[in-house]
């Protein structure tokens, strides 16, 4: 099957950057050795990995302007290393299937916010994992951490365009590197674990294959869109994005978080039977 055409749940298959090393102890690719990196820390932490690479300039040109500047300063004096022939390492980690069952639990006119607090609790803790992860990643590459976007900020802030400027979004890297397509939720949906995930990067300037991004696998699909009226309202919301930030202001969980739209993705979507955790 062309790779451009992979079907849900079908392995990603890199293609060999052109000049690229090998790793001289093992023979294996640099993408390889990364990869087993990973996947030594997601078995410490007993979690499900993903793993794909974009390249550096292709990623920091996708960013809004004020999140290429946020990159350029994490960058450093490596800025220009990184962009000539630079990768960007997107990691992800998957949230196990009993968390997003927690999700909005109706207990007959409300939610059990108790279970939702389980689900939010995972959310902290796959971030601590997943910086832990890419610190110990990026020492071993000789590359920088980027770490997960972190919780506390949406209920200080004043308005969701505060925050922009703050992270580098690792979505975008996930998109270009293949980890998962942009979803209409706009998170990122992995073929396999759909898109609960949680997701981290590394830049490296060590020569590495690319991963090749995947094809929007949403279709007719609208099963996060009937989960959420922010999202199905939102080409005619003024930002729905502020919108969704008060919402999850309002439900008063530790680590502000949602997470309907992902329920929806993993458990009604049409690729429902394909998505495991």
């Amino acid at each position: 099957m062309d790779s451009r055409m992979r079907a849900p749940g079908e392995a990603l298959k890199p293609f060999i950057l052109k000049g690229a090393t090998q790793t001289e102890m093992t023979g294996d690719s640099n993408l390889e050795t990364v990869r087993r990196y990973l996947e030594a820390e997601a078995s410490r932490h007993g979690l499900k990995c993903f793993l794909g690479v974009a390249p550096f300039r292709d990623v920091h040109d996708g960013l809004l302007s004020v999140q290429r500047t946020k990159l350029r300063e994490i960058a450093g004096e490596r800025l220009h290393s990184f962009m000539e022939g630079g990768s960007f390492i997107s990691i992800a980690f998957a949230y196990p299937e009993a968390a997003i069952d927690a999700i909005a639990v109706d207990i007959g006119g409300g939610f059990d916010l108790d279970a939702w607090g389980f689900y939010s609790d995972w959310y902290h803790r796959l971030n601590q994992a997943l910086n832990e992860t890419s610190s110990v990643m990026a020492e071993r590459l000789g590359g920088v951490a980027i770490p997960a976007t972190t919780s506390g900020m949406i209920a200080v802030i004043e308005h969701v365009e505060d925050y922009y400027p703050l992270v580098v979004s690792h979505r975008v890297a996930a998109e270009l590197s293949g980890v998962g397509w942009r979803g209409k939720n706009e998170l990122i949906v992995n073929p396999v674990h759909s898109c609960a995930i949680r997701l981290a990067s590394i830049i490296t300037d060590m020569p590495l294959e690319r991963t090749e991004p995947i094809p929007d696998g949403c279709g007719e699909c609208r099963a996060c869109l009937d989960a959420c009226p922010f999202l199905d309202n939102k080409d005619k919301l003024e930002n729905y994005r502020e919108q969704c930030r008060r919402y999850i202001v309002s439900l008063g969980l530790e680590h502000e978080v949602c997470g309907k739209c992902i329920k929806a993705c993993y458990r009604e979507s049409v690729h429902r039977d394909a998505f495991r955790l």
